[in-house]
């Protein structure tokens, strides 16, 4: 107990994270799984809780499409249907992420032609995990389309 409340304590890791973390520093199956079961009864593991606390920091820190939320969640081992319940809750609107992270982004293009410009940013968009769609929604709110549409 006393290494997994280390562990929350630098930060809220999801149950999958924290089993491999005890069983890494070599703490014996059995002690791990009553220690999790434990903090899943006294709510200090809560995978949906880590989940939406994980979109709503990443989303606004970083810029993460909603797709690469789920992929960074089900690396930590969330469920791909809790991933999506957390992003549904937090609200997160890929084509608003992607027009705010396109004005972020656009100083870094900015002085280019517009089409090069365009271009760059609908790579960089995409890199982010967002769908055509979203780049392009997300280059049409910094760059007027009849300059390189």
């Amino acid at each position: 107990m006393h290494r997994a409340g280390k562990l929350l304590e630098r930060r809220a890791r999801s149950e999958f994270e924290l089993r491999e973390r005890l069983i890494g520093a070599g703490l014996d199956r059995p002690i791990v799984d009553q220690t999790i079961e434990r903090l899943i009864a006294i709510r200090l593991i809560d995978d949906y809780a880590f989940a939406l606390q994980w979109v709503t920091e990443r989303s606004a820190r970083k810029g993460l499409a909603p797709a690469a939320l789920v992929a960074e969640l089900e690396a930590k081992g969330v469920s791909r249907a809790t991933a999506e319940a957390a992003l549904s809750e937090a609200a997160v609107d890929e084509e608003v992420q992607a027009r705010g992270v396109a004005v972020r982004l656009s100083r870094k293009v900015a002085g280019r032609p517009a089409a090069i410009q365009a271009t760059r940013l609908r790579e960089m968009l995409a890199r982010r995990g967002f769908s055509p769609e979203a780049a392009l929604a997300g280059v049409r709110a910094v760059l007027p389309p009849e300059d390189w549409d």
